[in-house]
């Protein structure tokens, strides 16, 4: 962190200006009081204080960081040392004990300067901090950083002209040639740059060992310093309890959220995944802590060997999912290429700009081959929409027992290896079907619009 201002004409015009403060008498630089508004003029440009976390911020010439070595507290001492040795004021020599210094640090938190609030930070979804300036995601361009942001978090690089060839021609092994899919992977990048989530979508990206996707994904991850976090595959995917808000409380601030390396059979906690890329408020705290609420500004980009299951595929699961083949292993695997790429980071960087800008004017259609895997994936985690093909006649004439339907669903569900549905579950997704509907005839209760085709087993239902 740069001290660019003079430190002796700072402490006399902080001092000066408590001994001229209404009613100090001349006295007050004997207070606390008095040294914290020697300590707000020295320190005003280079010190903010969180009154929500309880904690001081650091300005480091490119974003502001918390204080977690009590830096505020030293600089209290060093001021008050120095105020001791200034000859102006040495009739007014000031105590340098610890609890003095406390106090001048206490009072200065209070002050206007420093004051601040956790909406202050990180507000504008389209500044992006880099080591070498702030790049303004409208406009593609890097400006000086100012400390009036208020931005928290930095890049690992800042954006270079300079090419990329390695990592296109990754990119280029990866899928196999396909143009349309890395224009997407690098609008996806792009997008994820910003705090802006209207895409409401995730991306997965699936195959075996060895075709690039923990490549890809470890580049994205680092390039993006500390907009990024790594998350648990469990924060993900359902579990037997109750699982602590802690893994959702450490996702604020991030844009970019990454897990990898999923288990056979797992499942996604849907409702938490619905959660996550919805962009409504989340509600969180970490252990020991109080609830806080905040906005998602996180893209989900997971990669994994094998998918998760999806109990219900519904439009807004089919919205948000997005599924990216890495089915291409390259001829001659090498495997440095995550720490030869570092070299490239900086063009890599302005290439994910430029993918931001594509975004920001033409969208983010999806690719062809996402499309087909993503239909695909949904095809094959649809039981129910494959018993509904297999064995229902749709008709708006006919009407079933609910507990038929439910009997045949679920026999179903085990001679295809599939876990069986409860009478809550199957009535949701019945009522969700254009053109069914649960109805009373004559007292007994029915599903109208649907019926069962003949059963080919020599076992049949009886109700």
């Amino acid at each position: 962190m740069t001290e660019a201002l003079n430190t002796d004409k700072a402490v006399q015009d902080g001092l000066r200006k408590a001994l001229t403060t209404p009613g100090s008498n001349g006295y007050a630089l004997l207070t606390e009081h008095g040294m914290a508004a020697a300590f707000t003029e020295r320190y005003k440009d280079m010190l903010r204080y969180d009154h929500k976390a309880g904690r001081w911020f650091l300005w480091m010439d490119t974003h502001w960081k918390e204080d977690t070595t009590h830096r505020a507290f030293s600089y209290a001492r060093m001021l008050v040392a120095e105020a001791n040795k200034n000859s102006e004021f040495k009739e007014q020599a000031l105590t340098g004990k610890a609890s003095f210094c406390g106090g001048v640090e206490r009072f200065a938190r209070t002050d206007p300067a420093h004051a601040v609030v956790p909406e202050d930070w990180d507000k504008d979804p389209y500044l992006l901090a880099t080591p070498g300036g702030t790049v303004d995601l409208h406009t593609g361009k890097l400006r000086p950083a100012s400390p009036d942001d208020m931005i928290t978090r930095v890049a690992a690089v800042a954006p270079s002209v300079g090419p990329c060839p390695l990592w296109l021609r990754f990119l280029n092994e990866a899928t196999n040639g396909d143009a349309e899919l890395i224009a997407f992977l690098k609008r996806w990048c792009g997008y994820c740059l910003t705090g802006d989530t209207r895409e409401h979508a995730l991306l997965f990206g699936y195959g075996p060992g060895g075709n690039g996707k923990s490549v890809f994904l470890n580049t994205l991850s680092r390039i993006m310093g500390d907009y990024a976090t790594v998350a648990a595959m469990d924060t993900f995917v359902a579990s037997h309890g109750d699982r602590h808000s802690t893994d959702l409380a450490m996702l604020r601030g991030a844009r970019l959220v990454t897990a990898s390396e999923t288990e056979e059979g797992r499942t996604w906690a849907e409702a938490r995944i619905k959660q996550m890329t919805g962009g409504d408020p989340i509600t969180a705290r970490f252990m020991r802590q109080d609830n806080f609420t905040f906005q998602p500004q996180f893209k989900l980009t997971i990669v994994g060997n094998h998918k998760p299951v999806l109990k219900n595929v519904d439009e807004a699961a089919r919205r948000r999912f997005n599924i990216v083949p890495f089915i291409h292993k390259p001829k001659s695997p090498d495997k440095d290429l995550e720490s030869k790429l570092q070299d490239e980071w900086p063009g890599i960087m302005q290439w994910m700009i430029e993918g931001c800008l594509e975004w920001q004017r033409e969208g983010m259609p999806r690719p062809t081959v996402v499309l087909e895997a993503t239909a695909e994936y949904f095809e094959a985690q649809d039981t129910f929409g494959q018993w509904l093909s297999e064995r229902c006649i749709r008709d708006p004439g006919l009407e079933t027992k609910p507990n038929m339907l439910l009997k045949d669903f679920q026999e179903w569900c085990r001679n295809n290896g599939e876990p069986e549905s409860d009478n809550k579950r199957m009535r949701g997704m019945l009522e969700k079907t254009n053109g069914i509907r649960y109805v009373k005839t004559r007292g007994t209760r029915a599903v109208r619009g649907i019926g069962l085709k003949p059963n080919e087993s020599p076992h049949q239902w009886r109700d």
